[in-house]
């Protein structure tokens, strides 16, 4: 495996990524957003791990990820960190980090994770993807029985005028009803859509309201 670089103002977390990673030939450090920037520029690692923490900046590892990616759109950027909240694990991704993994981790999961961000694959800690599983599911149970009726059909692939006449309401309801939906589920796009639909569709959502709005 080729140089991997550790961008984390924290000593002891580099020192101990260097232990487990100890088979990579070439394991280079930095300690700060600029440094990191500046040893990215140099030697053009196979990965890179940021933290997102830095003491100049709470969240300064989001801005060097966007940095880094506007260079080199095609770089592989594990993100290392304690933050585990799904709307900062989004942004992160959203900047073109690669992969996310919580950093009290295995080590086994650490070399996991840099293999597939290596290769090119995408990469998300499992408990992430378990607690933005159970927000989506949280968020969509909460939308009403006609909400839900719409989104499944939507999620699984039909058109306004086909939900139009499934449902036996206008298009015009259609629209507005979709349009109420990412509203509600403040759903970045129809990829997102399709996402949360799919989860009526796997009967991962529960709603015991009886009433049609």
């Amino acid at each position: 495996m080729g140089a991997v670089l550790i961008v984390d103002d924290h000593p002891i977390i580099v020192k101990a990524c260097r232990l487990v990673l100890g088979d990579i030939e070439t394991i280079l450090a930095a300690r700060s957003v600029a440094s990191g920037y500046e040893a990215f520029l140099a030697h053009r690692p196979d990965v890179v791990i940021v933290d997102l923490s830095f003491r100049e900046d709470s969240l300064d590892g989001i801005n060097l990820i966007r940095r880094i990616c506007m260079v080199a759109p095609l770089a592989r950027i594990l993100v290392f960190s304690m933050h585990a909240d799904p709307d900062i694990v989004t942004s992160a991704l959203e900047a073109g980090a690669t992969g996310y993994l919580i950093k009290d981790s295995r080590p086994d999961k650490l070399r996991e994770a840099v293999r597939q961000v290596r290769s090119g694959l995408h990469y998300v800690d499992e408990r992430i993807r378990e607690a933005q599983a159970r927000k989506d599911c949280n968020t969509v149970a909460a939308l009403t029985r006609r909400e839900q009726q719409v989104l499944s059909l939507f999620a699984g692939g039909q058109t306004y005028p086909s939900i139009s006449h499934e449902l036996g309401i206008t298009k015009k309801s259609v629209v507005g009803i979709i349009s109420r939906v990412k509203r509600k589920l403040g759903a970045r796009g129809i990829g997102d859509l399709f996402r949360r639909g799919n989860l009526l569709a796997r009967g991962n959502v529960t709603d015991h309201r009886k009433a049609a709005v």
